[in-house]
């Protein structure tokens, strides 16, 4: 099955979209996720964005949440657009543990060769591989050398504490800073490309 979104010409990658407040936390203490700053030109530009996606690959807390979240009618009715895409894409699962809540277009896979999975999902599908939230699958494909860009959507609030975007990362990663843009809502998205990633060094 292929999944044709991506615009003719567009340059392949794997991306890892992830938020965060300013001092550093993807989640509040007690697991919150309510406190991001969201409007329409944001939705907008995340549109965009979906357009160019041909896959995802999730960890199983986030696929869980978008399972719940995007087949609902409250999100068919206010971003019907989005919607539409999150259920037809091709999304695969890291889980080890257990059946997942049955969503169309989904497959899983126990994590244990990342690197195989994130080449068949690049062969069998046009357009990115798109990493949504997932961040402690971000963090081993990170380790892995598997990511080509990392994009973060900075929210201007502080929540004090909560679980950090990079929790359990266990060694140094440099990053070459790449393009910014800025929200009217105070929100800044900053795009970063490893060092790790072995198509980063020879873009």
């Amino acid at each position: 099955m292929s999944h044709d979104s991506a615009p003719l010409g567009h340059r392949q990658q794997v991306f890892a979209f992830l938020f965060c407040s300013l001092d550093g936390y993807h989640e509040g203490p007690g697991g919150e996720l309510g406190w991001g700053l969201y409007d329409e030109e944001f939705f907008d530009w995340n549109l965009r964005q979906t357009r160019e996606v041909g896959a995802l690959l999730l960890g199983r807390r986030t696929y869980e949440h978008f399972a719940d979240a995007w087949t609902s009618e409250r999100a068919a009715e206010e971003m019907p657009e989005v919607t539409a895409f999150m259920n037809a894409v091709p999304k695969t699962v890291v889980t080890s543990s257990g059946p997942i809540t049955p969503w169309k277009n989904t497959r899983t896979t126990d994590g244990s060769d990342l690197g195989a999975e994130v080449a068949r999902l690049r062969s069998e599908f046009h357009g990115d591989v798109a990493i949504f939230g997932s961040s402690d699958l971000t963090v081993t494909l990170l380790e892995q050398g598997l990511v080509d860009e990392l994009r973060i959507l900075l929210h201007p609030v502080l929540l004090g504490r909560g679980r950090s975007l990079y929790a359990g990362l266990k060694d140094r990663i440099d990053l070459t800073a790449g393009a910014v843009t800025a929200f009217r809502s105070g929100n800044v998205l900053l795009r970063y490309r490893p060092s790790l990633s072995d198509r980063a060094i020879n873009d």
